[in-house]
């Protein structure tokens, strides 16, 4: 059985203004989220608000 792990790109940006930073990262996780969503407390190391800009998918194997 395969899990799905999503890697998204996400920048920080500023919840008031909606300015974004200039450099973006590399988020990755087991949970899907909405591409253009503005997600809060992703994890540490993602302080702030961070937008979702784009998804990618790939197959991990399921550890049962």
């Amino acid at each position: 059985m395969m899990d799905k792990e999503y890697i998204y790109t996400v920048v920080k940006e500023d919840f008031r203004t909606g300015e974004r930073a200039k450099r973006t990262r590399k988020y990755h996780t087991f949970k899907p989220l909405t591409v253009g969503g503005l997600y809060t407390h992703l994890g540490k190391g993602y302080p702030g608000c961070q937008r979702v800009l784009s998804v990618e998918e790939r197959p991990v194997p399921a550890y049962d």
